[in-house]
């Protein structure tokens, strides 16, 4: 958004007409709309009374960055990326907790597997939500990388935990064929993610 279009817009918010405005900033009705239409652009004297009557800083006005906006997407992508984690972390704790109760119990290996692949596939899908909730590519393609070396390497743990805790090698080797199958959703959540943008 040009320096124009951003008076317009700040104007037409404060329902003013164009006189309304030159008679604040005294100016002529002609030269806010040469501001407006992109003829001329406010005197460096003129920027400062713009940006106190609409209330707005002079790097928002002149960057057309809304700071405000940007702080508040700052925040709200902090709170996302704190309530995935944090879910994460839950489901993790409770599946760890439920497999060592169920194993006190003498539940069979095959229900305790089941949970165990439950759990992952759960923060699984909360991951990829949160990294496919990203806006730029090229950051879209660096987070790809990083999911996929993340959901690798856990699946390589979980294996070696499992297999180990539960001496479960006859079936465990299910976790690399589960942890596959969640890089390649991820690769198609993500490629179906950069069409919308693209769209």
């Amino acid at each position: 958004m040009n320096i124009g279009e951003k008076i317009y817009n700040l104007r037409k918010k404060k329902n003013l007409s164009q006189e309304d405005l030159a008679s604040i900033l005294n100016v002529s009705r002609q030269t806010i709309s040469k501001w407006e239409t992109g003829e001329s652009n406010p005197d460096i004297d003129k920027i400062v009374p713009l940006c106190n009557f609409f209330e707005i800083s002079t790097d928002e006005f002149l960057k057309g960055r809304d700071i405000v906006y940007e702080k508040k997407l700052d925040k709200e992508k902090k709170k996302n990326k704190a309530l995935t984690f944090s879910l994460c972390l839950i489901i993790f704790g409770v599946m760890i907790i439920l497999v060592m109760l169920l194993e006190d119990l003498d539940v069979s290996e095959s229900i305790i597997g089941s949970i165990i692949m439950f759990g992952l596939i759960l923060i699984g899908v909360l991951l990829i939500y949160y990294f496919m909730s990203k806006e730029s590519e090229k950051k879209e393609d660096k987070q790809g990388k990083v999911m996929n070396k993340i959901i690798f390497l856990g699946t390589i743990i979980i294996y070696f935990l499992v297999s180990f805790i539960w001496n479960s090698w006859a079936y465990s080797w299910i976790i690399f064929i589960i942890g596959v199958l969640v890089m390649q959703i991820a690769k198609l959540v993500r490629m179906l993610g950069s069409d919308k943008h693209e769209k």
